[in-house]
């Protein structure tokens, strides 16, 4: 990303205005010069003329979202016979290999931009000394398959430790230790590219190769989770003192298998994000087997194939439905819609203590519904492609990828007037938010466990009742999903708002803002990550809202990003860029202060830390333990 494009987006971009809430309806323009439902819009599937491409490999192989493997085709190309096993039947990947059965499909007669492209090479229990990582190192220089790069200069960036709750009950509450390395200097490069060309069956180039800068990708650095150089440690207790090497497994549960530490080397990398989506490319009026190549300008000599199946659009099958309920080809694209009960009063508003029925919809972005108007997919139909591109949390496939952006939920929050950051757990939350989490999935529903869940079906409607004591005003259900359809991988999240205990609407608080000034045109926010409109940013909190380390990792990951960030063209100090008041700002946890400054205090509160416990901890508010009159200094705060 040009850094002087920010700067320039930044000195023509309009300020975002308060928002009003419309019942049971949802906003969709940003208020931002180049966005909203009547401008062009790259991101919007086939409306925009170009379908975005996701291209992912794991060890060698083409993989899917859905956990699949890409199968080798009759095209010849070097692809190999057999890939990892993440389909296994088990609640983690297994390292057999084995003849995959899935298929990547591309439409044909069809321009698409390339918008991601991950390549992932891993090992697995092999670098077992946490005293030692040399070996690591030395598989990641001289074995994986980016051995050819330059690694000159590769330095230690990162060392955290990491909870990790207990999955669905089934697995004990642990830690993981996770280190990680950049700075090599093939990582440094900034004049390299990637070259996407489209094979036919016989192997041979049809149409135009198209190359693609790294530079035109938005997302890439570790901090933001995505390329990463790591060695890992999972299920594990706690460290007991600073250096503390030992390994301690987590105890076992009665009538649950052993859950024994895994040990995870991996070199990752992952662009996420065009910034140039009028770069395209077209699938040729192609029939059956085919490829992909992708030659990065770093590793001229080892390209990169995906081997495909072209399909056409008069061939697709007839899985989705219209609003007649007739069934229809599925189209490109993700909607997410909520639809709602009618109050009881009459009124247009629920009162405190009544029952909410909500009524989930997806459909893709020519208005055709996903699934049927009462059921989900099953788990089973996911993973084997036949859920319409839908995708739920697939737990092998977010071990082995370390690609988390899959849960698909429900969550309410609100009034949007009383929606803070809880910093204190002991506390009582401030709004109506953390018990009303509903997946639309369980997240065992892709592992074939013994309970039958892979093959439920799964709900539309989420009933859920509004707490006794419900403050009055505009409430938010937010809904997120996941889509990977022909190539095209979308997230979205979407808000719908309703009214409790009075009909006069209220918004969020406005306590942060300006994100617009960066994220705008094709560097919006509702293009990246959970696909949410920047005009509803205060609604993170409604997932990511407590200072711990389930919920926090978006507080910290979001000051993390940015401090690492040289694309962010604002002084790293100055507070008042996104937080737009002064009270906003003076609530830091010792877990926020060390996104960007890791030793501030050393190992002082190092035992809080893993305890959850003391004062301060991790959850303390640093402003009211000790910085009260005196703020960190160099910090540039929100006058009022």
């Amino acid at each position: 990303m040009d850094r002087a494009f920010l700067l320039r987006g930044a000195l023509c971009a309009l300020l975002l205005p308060t928002l009003a809430c419309d019942l049971l309806a949802v906003s969709d323009s940003e208020n931002v010069a180049g966005r909203g439902s009547k401008v062009f819009d790259p991101y919007q599937a086939s409306a925009s003329g170009a379908i975005r491409l996701s291209l992912q490999q794991f060890n060698g192989c083409a993989v899917m979202p859905n956990g699949q493997m890409a199968a080798k085709n009759s095209t010849p190309i070097p692809y190999p016979d057999n890939c990892p096993l993440l389909l296994s039947g088990l609640a983690e990947p297994s390292e057999t290999l084995v003849p995959p059965t899935g298929t990547l499909k591309l439409q044909a007669d069809t321009t698409y931009f390339l918008n991601q492209f991950t390549i992932t090479d891993s090992i697995v229990d092999e670098h077992t000394d946490p005293a030692n990582l040399t070996e690591a190192l030395a598989w990641i220089k001289t074995q994986s398959r980016f051995k050819s790069l330059d690694w000159g200069n590769l330095a230690q960036v990162s060392d955290e430790w990491k909870f990790v709750p207990g999955v669905a009950g089934a697995t004990h509450d642990s830690w993981a230790r996770q280190v990680l390395f950049d700075n090599a200097n093939w990582r440094a490069r900034e004049d390299d590219s990637f070259t996407i060309e489209v094979l036919d069956s016989e192997g041979q180039v049809r149409g135009s190769p198209v190359t693609y800068a790294r530079s035109e990708f938005v997302a890439d650095s570790w901090s933001a989770g995505h390329s990463r150089i790591m060695w890992r440690v999972e299920r594990v207790l706690p460290p007991r003192f600073p250096g503390d090497n030992e390994v301690r497994p987590i105890p076992q549960l009665p009538g649950w298998p052993p859950a024994p530490p895994v040990f995870r080397t991996m070199v990752r990398l992952d662009l996420v994000g065009s910034t140039n989506p009028f770069k395209t490319f077209r699938i040729p009026t192609l029939h059956g087997d085919g490829a992909l190549r992708v030659t990065w300008s770093q590793m001229p000599d080892e390209p990169f194939y995906f081997p495909v199946t072209f399909v056409q659009q008069a061939d697709l099958p007839p899985t989705c439905l219209d609003d007649a309920g007739n069934a229809t080809p599925c189209g490109f694209g993700l909607e997410p819609r909520l639809r709602f009960s009618e109050p009881a009063n009459g009124k247009g508003y629920y009162e405190p203590g009544e029952e909410v029925h909500m009524f989930v919809d997806i459909r893709d972005n020519d208005g055709n519904r996903l699934h049927s108007p009462e059921q989900l997919p099953s788990g089973n139909e996911v993973v084997t492609d036949r859920a319409n591109g839908l995708i739920y949390a697939l737990i092998p496939y977010l071990d082995a990828i370390m690609e988390y952006d899959m849960v698909p939920a429900v969550q309410v929050a609100g009034p949007l007037q009383k929606m803070n950051v809880r910093s204190d757990p002991t506390q009582p939350s401030p709004y109506f938010g953390p018990n009303v989490f509903y997946s639309l999935a369980d997240e065992p529903a892709t592992v074939r466990l013994p309970t039958g869940m892979h093959f439920m079906k799964w709900p539309t409607r989420a009933t859920r009742k509004l707490p006794a004591d419900a403050e009055p005003g505009t409430y938010v259900a937010l809904i997120k999903t996941n889509r990977y359809f022909l190539g095209e991988r979308t997230a979205k999240t979407a808000p719908f708002f309703f009214q409790v205990g009075q009909k006069e609407r209220t918004s969020y608080p406005g306590n942060v803002g300006n994100c617009q000034l960066c994220h705008r045109g094709v560097l919006s926010l509702d293009n990246l990550r959970h696909g949410l409109s920047v005009d509803h940013v205060e609604s993170c909190k409604v997932c990511h809202m407590f200072n711990n380390d389930l919920y926090n990792r978006s507080q910290e990951f979001v000051h993390k990003i940015h401090m690492t960030s040289a694309n962010y063209p604002v002084n790293k100090a100055d507070c008042t860029m996104c937080h737009l008041t002064r009270a906003s700002t003076l609530r830091p946890s010792i877990t926020q202060c060390a996104s960007c400054h890791p030793s501030a205090h050393d190992n002082q509160y190092f035992q809080a830390k893993f305890s959850n416990t003391g004062e301060p901890s991790r959850f303390g508010n640093c402003a009211q333990a000790c910085h009260v009159d005196t703020v960190p200094k160099n910090h540039i705060l929100p006058a009022n």
